[in-house]
């Protein structure tokens, strides 16, 4: 009865994991300020250091593919060789490399297709259409990015403007690639490690807010629609965090080609378990709302709302488990000893309280009352296993030696 199955996998309401783009812009919005809230201004701004040096440097080399385009080589439309450098630069610098020969291969196979396609039948709307689809045909077979159309486009640029062009163009982008490999590679190549462990912090953070919401409704009246919206929250944290393996793997990309690969070893072990750690909890915790919800329902003879007093001795243990998620989270971002002391101390709490719910839940006449019950205790249980730094199966998931 309380097990919620599928996970992170239901659309939602909004029809996708992202929902609409305004939504993601006011989330997006809305987490930045709670970040800094949680997090003091000063913390934050650290945090997002390497965001804005990214964002400088890719400004950097654009200019400076311009100057030399302009004064150095006196191309004819500067503009194409920073196009090519935003072309290229990726999130991670292998990911720039990859991008960069992809570019000029498909800029290489346009212009020859062109070329070919030209000298056979001239130019006419067959040609246009044949290299239309050969172009993307060719996009899908050679495996580039779905938003690469560089053949198609390059072989149109030939067809209308002549194979001068092409081969300007292909100059053009291999400047670009040039100087934006360079940049990635060279200057301050980004890392994502700390950006997935920001992101993990938050989502720590919202599954702490959860757990504190669900505690105050657990003390107060409390009814099926409240335990809906809490099962539907679980579901979009837990869809969040199957997204989220995307920046983990995104971490380990963007060490892929340093020379000091293995200073980064341990925080990427954390990183992948406090992954692990956080998507097990919050099935959990999904799995607790469930059972509310299911509870509040009287759905298979519960007892219905005439029994939501009796999931009120949870209240503690959910306050507890909020105190866990919250001091977890901190302490993806370095953490300090007190963050690590109030984990223990709520687990401690945590599995008091459970103690107790526990006596209280015995008293249950209702033998289907108890097994809910029992599902409910037991998905605590494991939530605090999950986060156990000494005994627990995800002790990498913690910053240095626990």
């Amino acid at each position: 009865m309380a097990t919620e199955t599928g996970r992170g996998h239901d659309p939602g309401p909004s029809g996708g994991p992202g929902g609409s783009p305004l939504g993601r812009i006011l989330r997006g919005g809305l987490a930045a300020l709670g970040s800094i809230r949680s997090l003091g201004l000063g913390r934050w701004l650290r945090m997002e250091r390497e965001e804005l040096i990214q964002t400088v440097k890719v400004t950097g080399a654009c200019v400076l593919s311009w100057w030399l385009a302009a004064y150095v080589l006196r191309l004819e439309l500067p503009v194409l060789v920073p196009i090519g450098v935003l072309l290229t630069v990726s999130a991670t610098a292998y990911g720039t490399l990859v991008r960069g020969a992809q570019q000029v291969g498909a800029v290489v196979v346009g212009l020859g297709a062109a070329m070919g396609l030209i000298w056979l039948i001239g130019v006419n709307a067959v040609t246009l259409a044949v290299l239309v689809v050969a172009g993307l045909v060719l996009t899908r077979l050679l495996n580039l990015p779905a938003q690469n159309v560089q053949i198609p486009i390059t072989a149109l640029l030939v067809l209308s403007l002549g194979s001068t062009y092409g081969f300007a163009r292909l100059a053009d982008v291999l400047l670009g690639a040039a100087i934006g490999i360079a940049a990635n590679l060279l200057i301050l190549p980004p890392r994502f490690v700390e950006h997935a462990m920001r992101e993990l912090c938050e989502l720590s953070g919202e599954l702490s807010e959860l757990a504190a919401d669900m505690a105050y409704g657990l003390r107060t009246r409390w009814g099926g629609d409240q335990a809906e919206d809490w099962l539907e929250r679980a579901r979009s944290l837990s869809r969040r965090l199957e997204a989220g393996k995307e920046t983990t793997d995104q971490a380990a990309e963007s060490v892929r080609l340093s020379l000091r690969r293995r200073r980064y070893d341990r925080r990427l072990r954390q990183v992948a378990e406090a992954a692990t750690c956080l998507d097990h909890a919050c099935y959990q915790l999904r799995g607790l709302a469930r059972g509310l919800a299911d509870l509040a329902a009287g759905v298979q003879g519960l007892p219905g709302e005439d029994a939501t007093g009796l999931a009120r001795p949870l209240a503690e243990e959910l306050e507890a488990l909020s105190r866990l998620f919250g001091a977890f989270g901190r302490l993806q971002l370095g953490g300090r000893d007190e963050d690590l002391r109030e984990l223990r101390a709520a687990l401690r709490d945590a599995e008091q309280r459970q103690a107790l719910s526990r006596t209280m839940f015995e008293r249950a006449g209702d033998d289907r009352l108890r097994s809910l019950q029992g599902a409910l205790l037991e998905e605590c249980a494991r939530i605090r296993h999950e986060f156990d730094p000494d005994h627990g199966p995800h002790r990498d998931a913690f910053p240095g030696p626990a």
